[in-house]
């Protein structure tokens, strides 16, 4: 989603706009890198290199460095940002920036940045996954979460992303449940997941609706939804590292 910030972060010594060129200290003249890394984080002590609009958009398409408040907030601490232009201004710490930002109270969390490299990045905690968008200025660890266990906040689910699965926003249609007809990964509700009609009997969209599942406990799934089965999502056990519960399933044709 669009973040909102804008040029002076709260609690930060700096009363005008962020100078993005040359700062004057007083004594010395500080040279800004033309371009700053969201991975190697190059900017000057007291500043972050963090994603912004640079035509004053709504969508991140640069990235730049912009100063660290005193007193910042640390990773999964709430966090504020000041307007509804993403210039990349928050007051989370050197490491972070405020994601998932309430758009009326312009509250957020600090969400940690990716480390390693574009090419390989990475997460300091085993339990997050380094989440990308199309701009490439976005790289944050988000926590993974359990689609069994369902532990997300309200209004959210369990979705699976690539090699793992992450809490998402709710995005399913009043009334979709189990065997509706889905398009998108959150296109069900929390506890449900969206599987291609060749994994589901009588399912006659592009995807439909199915339960997730422990392998190995008690199967739900023949009287959930008559003709499946508790079947593995992952095509071998889930490795620890995943920080998953059970193992996870769906219901679907044996």
């Amino acid at each position: 989603m669009t973040q909102a910030v804008t040029t002076t972060p709260p609690g930060s010594a700096t009363d005008g706009p962020l100078d993005t060129g040359l700062v004057d200290t007083g004594e010395t003249r500080l040279d800004f890198p033309d371009y700053c890394s969201i991975f190697a984080q190059d900017c000057p002590a007291g500043y972050k290199c963090a994603p912004y609009a640079n035509d004053g958009g709504g969508a991140w398409n640069d990235a730049r460095c912009v100063p660290i408040v005193d007193d910042p907030q640390a990773p999964t601490e709430p966090c504020m940002v000041e307007d509804t232009s993403p210039t990349g201004i928050d007051n989370c710490d050197g490491s972070s920036m405020c994601w998932d930002v309430d758009l009326e109270t312009l509250e957020g969390t600090c969400v940690p940045f990716c480390i390693g490299s574009a090419a390989e990045p990475a997460c300091a905690d085993p339990c997050e996954r380094c989440a990308t968008d199309s701009s490439g200025f976005i790289a944050l660890c988000l926590p993974t979460c359990d689609p069994v266990a369902q532990n997300c906040a309200e209004g959210e689910g369990c979705y699976p992303i690539d090699d793992y699965f992450a809490c998402g926003p709710d995005a399913s249609a009043p009334g979709t449940t189990v065997g509706s007809p889905c398009e998108f990964i959150n296109g069900c509700p929390p506890g449900l997941v969206c599987v291609p009609s060749s994994g589901m009997p009588a399912c006659e969209a592009v995807g439909c609706c199915t339960p997730t599942c422990a392998v190995g406990g008690f199967d739900p799934c023949p009287k959930l939804m008559p003709g499946t089965v508790c079947t593995p999502w992952y095509g071998e056990p889930p490795p620890p590292e995943r920080c998953l519960v059970s193992e996870p399933g769906v219901c679907a044709s044996p």
